[in-house]
């Protein structure tokens, strides 16, 4: 088995430190149960198809809910990808340990404010 260079290494590093320096960290405010397996568009895949009773769609969902995982309130993350569900709900993805976690955006940014009611 080959062993990688220092330089092959040193640059790896270096592409990473890079591409993760695009969007700054945030904090997980809130814990919630986040879905593994892939970037926002698995959590909009689940909430828009969370009532498609084909075998297909419940062995999938099944899957995520059992691999899901509680996020750590205080834990830095820094956001990757978001998406819309049909419903409207905001969904965020990022890297929690070496899992990508998808979850709902209010995990990180807190609950969106709803309009007051009208007098």
């Amino acid at each position: 088995m080959k062993r990688p260079t220092a330089a092959a290494a040193a640059f790896a590093l270096t592409a990473i430190a890079v591409a993760g320096g695009t969007a700054s960290p945030q904090t997980i405010l809130y814990t919630f149960t986040g879905l593994r397996g892939g970037a926002a568009d698995t959590c909009k895949w689940f909430d828009d198809d969370a009532t498609d009773r084909s075998i297909a769609a419940l062995t999938r969902q099944t899957d995520l809910l059992y691999n899901r995982i509680a996020l750590p309130a205080g834990a830095n993350v820094t956001p990757r990808g978001t998406a819309v569900t049909a419903q409207g709900e905001q969904l965020v993805d990022f890297n929690l340990g070496s899992a990508t976690i998808c979850t709902a955006a209010e995990a990180l940014y807190g609950p969106t404010p709803s309009p007051a009611a009208s007098p």
